[in-house]
């Protein structure tokens, strides 16, 4: 579609007295994709409000992803996530939010002063999010009426949840469902894959092939279609990547090849899989996706931090890591050399560590609302010392880095169990996004209980 028009646009040789300021010109490197370059010029159609080439991709997109509808971005899934909630939220500002959600659902609360209730996360044997406490859940949209509810599945280190029971909840009690799908835009290769929500929003270049930061929006509710899309239209800039689309465009195009292209990258997982390790970990799981390689250091003599600087000394970048694990993305175009550069150096490290235990089990409780995120990032803040600030409504978000999860949201109170936990992160070897020993609250607001 778009790629092939433009070749043959190419071949017209028409001179470009337009943007973009580079010109396709020979003086500048071309590995950068500057000859193909391009912007909405006739026949070229416009992202923000398509007629022809980016409606035939988008219906490709809903044919490939089974949906009614779908949408392109240039701008990742964090546009997606914010035209979607404004959208969901417009007539009912309630939203119940899986607390282990991406930065930009929280955004969305506070841009759209939404009134936001949380569902806690279980955790696994390595503090990664597994899944959530479904009979909560409907207690929780039996006892109040919500715009939306936002989950994440696939989870970052790839656990997925019962979409199909989440999203029968969710009719039941008439609440929106949308699904941070950002990870999960191969699942329809591994047959992991369900389209049981209103809206999904999935990152294309996290697992797939095309270009970063593209993304797409998946949309089953056609009552939600025209205003998401007006959104999109406020938060996408108005000069999408022609570099990105086309090779959005490539993607779909090459889609019924990578069918194929999973069951190679399979076998090579079933390798990695089934190393025999004494004191590592690979943890598997039947609602987890295989290609996100967690590798537990879980009462080891290392952490996951060591093992990540161990396996980049033989040249191996991670994803991430965290105390008990490292994670490792594995996708359909990964090669036989690095499989086996890695199973290599996991016997290898593994020989070298030994077993110990540690006592590392993490509990993250919600702390109580006093107001709401708007209202608290609009509040009078001053910097308080941490061991001053019990009993204080925070204005700040307190994460631990990875996996996300808030401690603290803007308007929650400090209560003793958020200290503790704060302080056995901070003595943990994880990272907190916090000022030292100082955390910032709200001026004169205190928990009267």
């Amino acid at each position: 579609m778009l790629k092939e028009k433009l070749d043959q646009y190419l071949k017209e040789n028409y001179y470009p007295f337009h943007m973009p300021g580079n010109k396709r010109s020979e003086l500048l490197d071309q590995r950068l994709g500057y000859g193909r370059d391009l912007t909405e010029i006739e026949g070229f159609d416009n992202l923000n409000d398509p007629k022809d080439l980016f409606i035939a991709m988008q219906n490709k997109l809903a044919e490939i992803y089974r949906v009614k509808e779908a949408l392109i971005t240039t701008n990742g899934s964090t546009s997606g996530i914010l035209s979607s909630i404004r959208a969901m939220t417009k007539d009912n500002k309630n939203i119940l939010v899986q607390r282990s959600a991406h930065k930009s659902v929280y955004n969305a609360i506070e841009l759209y002063d939404l009134d936001a209730d949380y569902l806690e996360v279980r955790l696994d044997e390595v503090n990664a999010v597994k899944d959530i406490n479904y009979q909560k859940l409907e207690k929780i949209l039996a006892e109040k009426d919500y715009g939306s509810l936002v989950v994440t599945s696939p989870s970052y280190e790839g656990y997925i949840l019962d979409l199909d029971r989440i999203y029968d909840l969710c009719q039941k009690y008439k609440t929106k469902l949308l699904v941070d799908l950002a990870h999960g835009s191969h699942l329809l290769l591994n047959k992991l894959y369900t389209n049981s929500f209103d809206v999904a929003v999935t990152s294309f270049h996290k697992n797939l092939s095309s270009l970063t930061p593209s993304a797409g929006l998946l949309i089953n509710d056609r009552g939600l279609f025209d205003e998401i899309k007006r959104n999109l239209a406020i938060f996408q800039t108005s000069s999408p990547s022609y570099l990105i689309l086309q090779s959005i465009d490539e993607m779909i195009e090459n889609f019924g090849k990578f069918y194929d292209l999973y069951e190679k990258l399979d076998n090579k997982l079933n390798k990695i899989y089934g190393l025999e390790l004494k004191n590592l970990k690979i943890i598997d799981y039947d609602k987890k996706d295989r290609s996100k390689i967690l590798i537990s250091t879980k009462d080891t003599t290392i952490s996951g931090k060591i093992l990540r600087r161990l396996l980049r000394d033989r040249k191996i970048e991670v994803e991430m890591a965290y105390p008990e694990y490292a994670l490792l993305i594995a996708t359909i175009f990964d090669i036989n050399e690095g499989f086996d550069r890695l199973s290599q150096a996991l016997v290898e490290i593994d020989k070298e560590i030994n077993k110990k235990e540690f006592p590392r089990q993490v509990s993250i409780n919600i702390p109580k609302k006093k107001m709401k995120i708007y209202e608290a990032v609009s509040s009078n803040k001053e910097k308080t010392p941490l061991d001053e600030a019990l009993g204080k409504i925070s204005s700040q978000y307190v994460y631990a880095y990875p996996p996300g999860i808030p401690l603290l949201v803007p308007g929650e109170v400090i209560d003793r169990e958020v200290l503790s936990t704060i302080s056995y992160f901070r003595t943990n070897d994880f990272d907190l996004n916090i000022d030292g020993e100082f955390i910032y609250t709200i001026i004169d607001k205190v928990n009267k209980n």
